[in-house]
């Protein structure tokens, strides 16, 4: 049985055209990037979202202008489904990294972060790990420490965005191997079993971590970058 493809997408979005992303705005998303005060994060979410329509007009086969964008009750967002397959997707930026994961048939959560230097790494890891992971984590050697912790996090970051519940569904009960590749220990209730679900690290420069979270049967990953 041939495995579904789920696409996934890197953009820098410094190369990414203003005006002409504006152009492709929603009324309501212009709205939302008139209330966006700091102007590179304005700049951000039009481009982002410009480069997310203009992607799932080419999957749907379908004008931009068509594409009618909603968000759940947790802020993940979703697209008015046409005849034909379910189209699942999901986005995430970080600085100027955007990635996004674009299949059909399927859950999809992904998750970006640049490792940077953080003071509170482990109050964030106890507040976020469960007890095993936090454990294993801070038998870890002090170098290793932060590129493990991003890789967690997005890991567990890109397990709520596929629930589609975000952070307050629980980031201790989504327990994971530490190790790749990674094996889902534990779920929080009313999301299945740990079996339903596979997590993916993904390809990415050095100073980056980022996760793939899917449900159903193993897929294929076909890496493009947008241009």
């Amino acid at each position: 049985m041939e495995k579904s493809i789920i696409q996934l997408w890197f953009a820098d979005l410094t190369q990414g055209d203003y005006s002409k992303s504006w152009a492709l705005l929603s009324p309501g998303e212009r709205c939302r990037a008139e209330s966006l005060k700091v102007i590179k994060v304005r700049q951000r979410f039009v481009i982002s979202r410009a480069i997310l329509r203009q992607l799932l007009a080419d999957y749907m086969a379908v004008n931009c202008a068509a594409v009618e964008l909603f968000q759940g009750p947790f802020g993940k967002p979703y697209v008015r489904q046409r005849k034909g397959a379910h189209v699942a997707f999901n986005l995430s930026h970080t600085g100027d990294h955007l990635v996004i994961a674009l299949g059909c048939q399927r859950q999809i959560g992904v998750d970006i972060e640049v490792c940077r230097e953080r003071v509170n790494l482990d109050a964030l890891a106890e507040k976020c790990f469960s007890d095993s992971e936090l454990r294993q984590w801070q038998q870890l050697e002090s170098e290793d420490k932060k590129v493990t912790f991003y890789r967690i996090w997005t890991r567990k970051e890109s397990f709520v965005k596929a629930v589609g519940r975000g952070i307050s569904l629980g980031l201790k009960f989504c327990e994971m191997s530490i190790q790749a590749p990674v094996k889902v220990l534990s779920v929080p209730n009313n999301c299945g079993q740990p079996s339903d679900w596979q997590v993916i690290d993904l390809n990415v420069p050095l100073g980056l971590s980022a996760a793939m979270t899917t449900d159903g049967p193993e897929c294929k990953l076909i890496y493009r970058d947008w241009e």
